[in-house]
């Protein structure tokens, strides 16, 4: 008995810690040899498969999966980004078969790609982040490529923001830390009646109610704007946003009225007027007193000039003094003249239907002019008027049948205005919409089914 207890302490020395290592390689050896040199039977020299728990465990590396990440660059294609790869290309015509199935429109500098290999360098997985906006999911099985496509969740932060004119609307916006993006939404809105290159003044007020857009908790963009009002001296103008039966946002002021005129106030940006309408004036070329039946607005060479209202064009061409000329027709009683274009943009010709806020050119001085302008003049039932200060008839009100859906929206937006702003200056959060559940779309393509240029074959 004390001869059992030496031979337990000694194990437990550090040299019998040496002892029980040995004793346990011994131990698997003596296994090893019994079990490769009997049978069951016996018999001498027979092989008898040894248990699972015996068998070496498969090394790692058989399943280990390599991740790779690639940004889309500018010129870059799907199949020239797997190359990089050494995918073949008939697996990437596939997988781009497959995006293109899903509705993925092309890959855009910027975009972000992650794909997996595995042991044997064979392509298993590819997600494509598009544009911040949707996830796109390939998988191999087998010969079927299996693509998902599923939108980012946006969470939308519903402002208001209230300040007052001192230097410019951009300015005074961006102290607020508003971007341009926004501020352009604001002056498009009442662009029918108040030019912001031209007409604000200091102390001018302005609000806003409008909504921000998060995706994996960074700011992807502005929503729409909800409503919007500006005061300038004694004229206060409202906007209100309603959707229509389509989705499409119009807005309205605070009678139901659209705010958006059948013609805009101007037909471009510029810098000012340099020439106003005018019965008798001193030509500054021909240096003779005559009718300039215009307004004449000074703007760098170039800047796009755009259609003042939906309209049909009636002339596109050289027109003598007036060089390159456009003039569109918009219904049987007004015309809009532009003219001294640099140049028509294409597919401005006769007899072709153009959209209000359409680019049909860009100023320059072709024809008798000193420097460039657009020379803009407007006929209403034959007869040259003055166009900045005719009284122009607004687009259709809001429908009969959405007006009480109108009127509950209007004093929805006025009142979460005025309750997150209180009389103050500067942007507040009002609340936070939580994203909607996105449905997926899932597309299946076989490898084999597939031309060399990447699309579906139909023999």
């Amino acid at each position: 008995m004390k001869t059992v207890k030496h031979i337990v302490s000694f194990l437990f020395t550090k040299t019998g810690v040496a002892a029980q290592i040995l004793l346990v390689l011994i131990s698997i050896a003596v296994v090893y040899y019994f079990t490769r040199h009997t049978s069951p039977k016996g018999g001498a020299g027979s092989v008898v498969t040894t248990p699972d728990i015996l068998s070496p465990a498969k090394p790692v590396y058989e399943t280990y999966i390599r991740l790779f990440s690639y940004i889309v660059k500018p010129g870059d294609t799907f199949a020239g980004i797997l190359a990089k790869f050494n995918i073949p290309e008939k697996q990437s015509s596939a997988w781009y078969a497959s995006l293109k199935a899903i509705g993925l429109p092309s890959l855009f500098p910027g975009d972000s790609l992650v794909l997996t290999k595995d042991i044997h360098e064979n392509l298993t997985t590819c997600s494509l982040l598009s544009r911040f906006d949707h996830w796109y999911h390939i998988y191999n099985n087998d010969s079927t490529v299996r693509t998902e496509k599923k939108p980012l969740e946006t969470t939308r932060y519903r402002c208001a923001m209230k300040g007052v004119l001192n230097t410019s609307l951009s300015e005074d916006m961006y102290k607020m830390g508003i971007s341009d993006a926004l501020v352009m939404k604001f002056a498009d809105i009442f662009a029918w009646d108040i030019n912001f290159f031209m007409d604000p003044q200091k102390g001018d007020t302005f609000e806003v109610l409008f909504e921000k857009n998060y995706r994996q908790n960074q700011f992807t963009g502005y929503g729409p704007i909800l409503a919007a009002k500006y005061t300038s001296g004694s004229k206060t103008f409202h906007a209100i946003a309603l959707k229509d039966e389509c989705g499409a946002i119009e807005y309205y002021d605070l009678n139901g009225k659209s705010v958006q005129k059948q013609f805009l106030k101007a037909p471009l940006r510029y810098n000012h007027i340099s020439s106003s309408f005018s019965y008798s004036r001193k030509h500054p070329v021909l240096g003779i007193y005559r009718p300039h039946l215009g307004i004449d607005y000074a703007a760098p060479q170039g800047t796009p000039v755009y259609a003042a209202a939906d309209g049909t064009i009636r002339f596109s061409g050289v027109s003598g003094q007036y060089g390159k000329q456009v003039i569109i027709g918009h219904g049987a009683s007004y015309e809009t003249f532009y003219g001294h274009l640099s140049a028509i943009s294409r597919g401005i010709t006769g007899g072709a239907r153009v959209k209000q806020g359409q680019m049909i050119g860009t100023v320059g001085s072709t024809g008798l002019a000193t420097g460039p302008h657009l020379d803009y003049r407007m006929k209403v039932g034959g007869r040259f008027v003055n166009s900045m200060k005719i009284s122009l008839p607004s687009k259709e009100g809001v429908p009969a049948l959405a007006m009480e859906r109108f009127i509950k929206t209007k004093y929805g937006f006025i009142s979460a205005m005025e309750s997150a702003l209180c009389g103050r200056e500067g942007c507040f959060i009002i609340d936070v919409m939580q994203p909607e559940k996105q449905k997926r779309a899932i597309s299946f393509i076989s490898e084999e089914t597939v031309t060399d240029h990447g699309n579906p074959s139909h023999s």
